[in-house]
């Protein structure tokens, strides 16, 4: 959700498009910018390695490392100008209250939707919001 805001961001701030190119059915800058965020963006959603297995440790330091990399990646964004600081925050806050929750003790007393949540954190190739997504707490 937040990756896409800010991908989208990011492209829709883009320059207008050039003339159109010679070669026909040929996609300008903008228009190739839009289809590699929507492509970026849906590779975020999907889980990767669904069948990993619990690990703790891992699983929270990625989790907290997805969240906290959307984070800086808004607030560049909006430094940049390409992102409204009003979206960012709206975006930002649910973010930043589930920072404090992603720990090793949560993870270790986690059960239904919040084990399988950690569970495929517990995977490098996959990012918290796609497994977010696949497991909502």
């Amino acid at each position: 959700m937040l990756a896409t805001l800010l991908i989208i961001g990011l492209a829709a701030a883009a320059p207008p498009a050039a003339p159109a190119s010679p070669v026909a059915g040929a996609a300008g800058p903008r228009e190739q910018a839009l289809a590699d965020a929507d492509q970026l963006a849906a590779a975020l959603l999907e889980v990767r390695d669904g069948d990993a297995p619990l690990a703790c440790p891992k699983a929270v330091e990625n989790a907290r490392y997805s969240v906290e990399t959307m984070l800086e990646v808004g607030q560049k964004n909006v430094q940049g100008g390409y992102l409204p600081a009003a979206d960012f925050e709206r975006a930002a806050a649910p973010l930043r209250a589930l920072l404090p929750q992603l720990s090793l003790a949560d993870c270790e007393a986690a059960a239904g939707n919040k084990r399988a949540f950690y569970r495929c954190m517990s995977s490098d190739y996959n990012h918290a919001l796609a497994c977010a997504k696949a497991h909502p707490f």
